[in-house]
């Protein structure tokens, strides 16, 4: 009974707050497949943009597996160099907007260490990218144990995962928690979610917020009624392959 009036209460306070929430950030979802990488997401004032990394011979290229390498497509041209440029050109910022952050969110398709030193090593070179306080760098996929984080630079940051006992120091490595909607439930955006797939929906997003980072479910339902479900039960980061279509949404939603 106790579970279910904080369940009603939290809803209550969503949807008050509604409209309102100027705290939600697009993460765009696999930027790199897009047509023109970086630049539309980027022009969208985006707060996440993904690319997947593998370390290929000795440099860092941009692909979902293997089988998908192009050799043009590193890491350095795709993002690394426009971002530097960008950030000159912003005097130092990510964004013209000084208090606006931008999260390069980098998923390591091959082995963590190996993967993760090389990119290290890669970022070294860019120190307009490292020295900027308002872009940060965040991995995920391939990462390496939370106990040795400690082992890489703090400009690295680390996507969270539930039901991890995260120690102080870890939890200030971590930028987001991240977990696939898929695995709290078979929600198709559209009808009414299950009480069950609910409360456990509304768990997992309170204990990101209990450790004071922002929740984003990736494999969502991605389309107006269900930005608008999810926003209301809290999550803070909408996973979208449709970035444009998502950057309207909010804009209007803050209108009404």
């Amino acid at each position: 009974m106790i579970r279910t009036l904080s369940i009603v209460i939290l809803l209550l306070t969503s949807l008050s707050g509604f409209g309102q929430q100027s705290s939600v950030s697009i993460f765009a979802h696999n930027d790199y497949e897009k047509p023109t990488p970086l630049l539309v997401a980027y022009n969208a004032q985006a707060g996440f943009i993904e690319a997947d990394i593998l370390l290929y011979g000795y440099d860092l290229l941009v692909a979902h597996e293997i089988k998908e390498i192009q050799k043009d497509k590193t890491l350095d041209a795709l993002y690394l160099a426009p971002l530097d440029r960008l950030i000159k050109k912003n005097g130092g910022s990510a964004y013209a907007d000084k208090e606006k952050s931008l999260t390069l969110m980098i998923d390591l398709k091959t082995e963590s260490f190996a993967t993760l030193n090389a990119l290290v090593a890669k970022l070294k070179k860019y120190p307009d990218l490292i020295g900027c306080r308002t872009l940060i760098i965040t991995v995920s996929g391939n990462m390496p144990i939370p106990a040795v984080w400690k082992k890489f630079p703090d400009f690295i940051h680390f996507d969270g995962q539930p039901g991890i006992a995260y120690t102080t120091d870890q939890q200030k490595r971590i930028r987001l928690v991240s977990a696939s909607f898929l695995s709290y439930s078979k929600w198709n955006g559209k009808d009414e979610l299950r009480k069950s797939e609910l409360e456990k929906i509304i768990t997992v997003i309170e204990a990101a917020h209990a450790i004071n980072k922002p929740f984003r479910f990736w494999a969502i339902p991605d389309f107006p009624e269900s930005w608008t479900k999810l926003m209301e039960l809290g999550v803070d980061v909408i996973n979208t392959d449709d970035v444009v279509g998502l950057a309207t949404f909010l804009k209007e939603s803050k209108l009404k």
